[in-house]
């Protein structure tokens, strides 16, 4: 009769546990980055809920270290993957890609598809010809750039710039009246929003 009463009481907690690891996994997903690839960015902004939501373009390559730490330590945040959700239409872009890329109505090729390192001409007009890697091409609905920023950021150095250009408040700010007011005046506002 114990060994019954244990046995349920096991298969109890480890239906438990695995509830919960399903749970847990699935609020991963649901607060994870929503990445597209960069052929997808155009039928993307035709669908009504992202019409008017600004384009941010990661440009990545698969030997770039801090483009792995930017990926672990800021874009894995669930603030800052909130953040991206809400204000942007999100793309992966492998600047060194082999294929050719239609995008805005230009064929963009990669000028050596099969040597090493060669950036993909899109790369090289998402970034303004400045192939440091990470960098990020912020474009407007319209996919003209807004702007271009290069390096690694932490959440925390991250997060007002993404609600600054997603939020399109530099029209309402300078970017160092924005960061001054950032914390005491517009997270508050940003956090109910993302709830």
């Amino acid at each position: 009769m114990k060994k019954s009463t244990s046995f349920k009481l096991l298969v109890a907690l480890v239906t438990l546990l695995l509830s919960t690891i399903s749970l847990s996994a699935q609020e991963n997903k649901n607060t994870s980055i929503k990445w597209i690839n960069i052929i997808e960015v155009e039928k993307t902004l035709k669908q009504e809920e992202n019409s008017s939501k600004r384009v941010f373009i990661d440009c990545f390559t698969d030997w770039c270290g801090w483009c792995k730490k930017m990926d672990k330590d800021t874009f894995e945040d669930t603030l800052i993957s909130k953040i991206m959700n809400h204000y942007f239409v999100c793309v992966k872009f492998d600047a060194e890609d082999k294929r050719d890329i239609s995008f805005a109505g230009t064929i963009y090729k990669n000028p050596n598809p099969n040597g090493r390192r060669t950036p993909n001409e899109l790369a090289a007009k998402l970034l303004n010809n400045r192939l440091s890697y990470p960098s990020f091409s912020v474009l407007n609905s319209d996919l003209t750039i807004a702007t271009v920023i290069p390096g690694y950021y932490s959440a925390k150095d991250f997060e007002p710039m993404a609600v600054f250009l997603g939020g399109k408040y530099e029209t309402k700010y300078s970017w160092e009246e924005f960061r001054k007011i950032y914390e005491s005046e517009i997270k508050p506002q940003v956090l109910k929003l993302m709830k």
